[in-house]
């Protein structure tokens, strides 16, 4: 697995190289860099380029060496308007967004004073002219989207990948049509817009499902969240039920963008719930929601931001008084801690989900909780100082045992079977192959692979993938290479399929396992075929 980034630098390094890689503007980067590291808008873009503020001036000073920008002058710039920092003058600006690639006003915050206007709570006056901007109903964003076709040609799996071409090219139709009258709107007919671009983006394989009353619904508690009711948050959790099913299939690009969207509608939401049971039940999805962004960083590789939101999932579950949901994010969150490097915390966050799932009273998330723990009991053992390797081999093994039988205990009307709904017996199978290759038992890791992937839907393509790596990872350990080499090749055409960064770093983790070999034929094949799935191989041709 990739190493843990040691520094806020380090992390933000990565992110950039991660965000650029998979075609975030600079624009996209900072936005999310203000929100993530709480940076104003002139720090933001510096840092979503990675410049320290002395190569900021290096750039200033080659284009407009008469006007020399220092050090001290930028960094007052950036701490305004707080009281040690100075005003930036427009011609600033101006020229800071030519090194950003951005516009001038991305660089400052403004103020909204469009509620001032006498006319900001009425309808637009009657005209024969031309209809202003500001006064864009729901359906002239259907304008801007004439173009694309109303279903994605082809059925199954084509269609689904031709959906998400078409929807990259509806992201940028939007995007354009977006920015093109922006400036003109008051900021509540620019939310209005934004909220309701769904109902005329007809390709979008998430909104396919609703029908016109079920969008113009999201469309007005958007825009007044006091009109909230019980079918509205049942249409968001529909939405996200989609998204998490497609994240199966396509891996976390796919579907980021949905699931932030729906975090912020559900937050906005809550502003104005005054029923306490449906805030109750809000706050429930506004966990599932946070667990699942957490679910997609954490298969983007970043680490920090999953930590992030699976905490903030904690505590929404927690403020909903959802065992359930409290049992299936700590499990999640015990994942990550055991794969980033730290299976302490993993068995400490599993042990937690334990008792919540008891306290649920479902069995499939103890059995869940337990599977959890027994990768995180492995990944103790896996580790080159692990002490009491004796106990800790036990409590896998018993972990792996109490899993079992909690999947043996779940009925068709277990209340956690909704969340857990991807695991059963063979995923706990393919838990079981990895936990044999951690206890150095190769035989009995291909044994539970080979067991598990008969089971695995191929709508399932990351966890496929995985079960071959494991295949490669135990033969590797027996020292068959020409078969490890077949196993990773496999996996390599899955990872193509399903981009999950994670699932790229455990290829080219399992790949780097095999450099002994890498003079020999199979290695010199098999490096062949990553490159043609542009995945990282070793050096082996080129020497």
């Amino acid at each position: 697995m990739p190493p843990r980034p040691r520094s806020l630098k380090q992390q933000m390094d990565a992110l950039t190289a991660q965000m650029r890689e998979h075609g975030a503007t600079w624009s996209q980067i900072a936005a999310d860099y203000q929100l993530r590291f709480t940076f104003n808008p002139l720090r933001g873009y510096r840092e979503a380029h990675r410049y320290t503020q002395s190569k900021v001036v290096q750039l200033w000073n080659l284009r407009w060496p008469d006007d020399a920008l220092s050090e001290r002058r930028l960094g007052a710039w950036e701490a305004w308007p707080s009281a040690t920092g100075n005003e930036p003058p427009l011609s600033g600006l101006e020229r800071l967004a030519r090194i950003y690639q951005c516009r001038a006003g991305d660089l400052v915050h403004g103020e909204d004073h469009g509620r001032d206007d006498d006319h900001a709570g009425g309808r637009p006056a009657t005209t024969d002219g031309p209809v202003p901007r500001s006064a864009l109903t729901v359906t002239d964003i259907s304008s801007f989207l004439g173009g694309l076709p109303a279903r994605p040609p082809g059925n199954g799996t084509d269609r689904i990948l031709a959906v998400a071409d078409l929807r990259e090219r509806e992201f940028g139709h939007l995007v354009a049509a977006l920015t093109q009258w922006a400036d003109g709107m008051k900021r509540r007919d620019l939310l209005a817009v934004i909220a309701s671009a769904a109902a005329a983006a007809h390709a979008s394989p998430l909104l396919a499902h609703l029908d016109g009353d079920s969008l113009e619904r999201l469309a007005l508690v958007s825009r007044t969240p006091s009109r909230v009711d019980g079918e509205a948050v049942g249409h968001v959790e529909t939405i996200l039920r989609h998204a998490i099913r497609q994240e199966d299939i396509l891996g976390p690009q796919a579907v980021l963008e949905t699931a932030l969207a729906q975090y912020g509608l559900v937050r906005r939401l809550l502003t104005g719930v005054a029923n306490e049971d449906l805030r109750h039940r809000l706050m429930s999805l506004l966990a599932d929601i946070s667990r699942f962004i957490g679910w997609l960083l954490f298969n983007s590789g970043d680490f920090a931001g999953a930590e992030h939101y699976y905490g903030q999932a904690r505590r929404a579950a927690h403020e909903a008084d959802d065992d359930l949901m409290s049992s299936y994010v700590l499990a999640q969150w015990s994942h990550l801690a055991t794969w980033s490097g730290d299976p302490r915390l993993g068995v400490e966050h599993a042990l937690g989900a334990l008792a919540w799932a008891q306290r649920g009273g479902s069995p499939i998330l103890i059995a869940y909780a337990n599977d959890v723990g027994a990768r995180a009991y492995a990944g103790v053992l896996r580790r080159e100082n692990a002490r009491n390797r004796a106990k800790d081999h036990a409590r896998c093994r018993t972990a792996l045992s109490a899993a079992r039988s909690g999947l043996e205990g779940s009925a068709e009307d277990d209340p956690g079977r909704s969340l857990a709904y991807f695991f059963g017996p063979a995923m706990l199978t393919l838990t079981r192959a990895l936990c044999h290759l951690d206890m150095r038992e190769p035989d009995s890791a291909i044994s539970c692979a080979r067991e598990a992937m008969t089971s695995i839907g191929t709508a399932f393509s990351r966890n496929l993938a995985f079960g071959h790596l494991y295949l490669g990872r135990a033969f590797a350990q027996k020292r068959e290479i020409g078969q490890a080499c077949t196993e990773l090749a496999r996996a390599a055409e899955l990872t193509d399929r399903n981009r999950s960064p994670r699932l790229v770093a455990a290829t080219a983790e399992a790949r780097q396992a095999l450099s002994p070999w890498n003079r020999t034929d199979p290695l010199v094949r098999l490096d062949e075929r990553l490159r043609s799935y542009d995945l990282p191989a070793g050096r082996s041709s080129s020497r």
